[in-house]
């Protein structure tokens, strides 16, 4: 690893002390990079009923949740006709806490609300493999297609006191249990403003109706997702490395149904993010 991030990082100071550009090596054959998140709620909501206990709707915002950080890996080989293979990790640190004037009913336990609750031990990550096909290419302007699977895990905590009379004691709802690999379809484009500088933009999402999934948890379980992405930044080429700064806005709805459950949470956010990617 050393004999790969050491060339890398010396190249990165020999240019941009001399104040020189040069364009990412199209041949280069992998790409490795990190990328974060400041995700500002817009809006969404969750709700989980078990058996009898509808469960009750709680807006994220009146969760207490404001914003949250998002932390992405991702890794991609070069294939021909400047195609690639995309691999990707992201990682989203929901938090927030509040209190309320009455019990709350998640997943068949209540939760006395007056004693505060929190989500901070929610844990959310996603899973992408995309592959990306070269669609327009001239001299100031690419456009490319996107297709893939996004799996979306989340295990979502109200956490807080139980109430005595409450018929379970569990304070999360494992929507993850039952996670699906959905397909997704996108759009990215580059312009080109001069030697080495660039505006990008995204467009990525799908929706899947409601559908009865292999899984089962007090009978079948029908699934439903929805997922939109978009995003414009800019960035910066020098030799191997690329720099990008920008924000995007993002959706998600999962539904997941049974005569046991029904679980629903949905995410609107949007914000800035910083992006790192490497060549070698």
């Amino acid at each position: 690893m050393r004999r790969v991030f050491l060339p890398c990082i010396i190249a990165l100071s020999i240019t941009s002390g001399f104040g020189q550009q040069a364009e990412i090596k199209k041949t280069s054959p992998f790409s490795i990079g990190v990328q974060y998140n400041h995700e500002f709620v817009l809006g969404g909501y969750v709700r989980v009923r078990e058996w009898d206990l509808q469960g009750d709707r709680m807006k994220l915002k009146d969760l207490g949740m404001k914003s949250y950080p998002g932390l992405q890996f991702h890794v991609a080989k070069q294939l021909r006709n400047s195609n690639s293979i995309t691999i990707a990790y992201d990682r989203y640190f929901m938090r927030g806490s509040a209190t309320f004037d009455r019990d709350i009913t998640y997943n068949g336990t209540i939760i006395n609300g007056r004693k505060g609750i929190d989500v901070s031990p929610t844990r959310y990550f996603r899973l992408s493999a995309i592959y990306t096909g070269a669609w327009l290419d001239t001299r100031h302007f690419e456009l490319w297609y996107n297709a893939g699977l996004v799996l979306d895990h989340i295990t979502f905590y109200l956490d807080g006191e139980v109430t005595p009379s409450s018929p379970k004691d569990e304070v999360l709802e494992g929507f993850g249990r039952q996670a699906f690999p959905y397909p997704v379809l996108g759009l990215q484009g580059m312009i080109e403003l001069d030697h080495g500088n660039y505006i990008n933009f995204e467009l990525s999402g799908t929706y899947v109706p409601k559908f009865k999934s292999l899984y089962t948890e007090g009978g079948n379980v029908y699934l439903n997702y929805g997922n939109f992405e978009s995003g414009l930044s800019y960035s910066k080429k020098i030799s191997d490395f690329e720099l990008a700064l920008g924000a995007r806005v993002r959706y998600m709805h999962l539904f997941q149904e049974s005569r046991e459950d029904t679980n629903i949470i949905e995410t609107v956010t949007g914000g800035p993010f910083i992006k790192l990617n490497c060549r070698f």
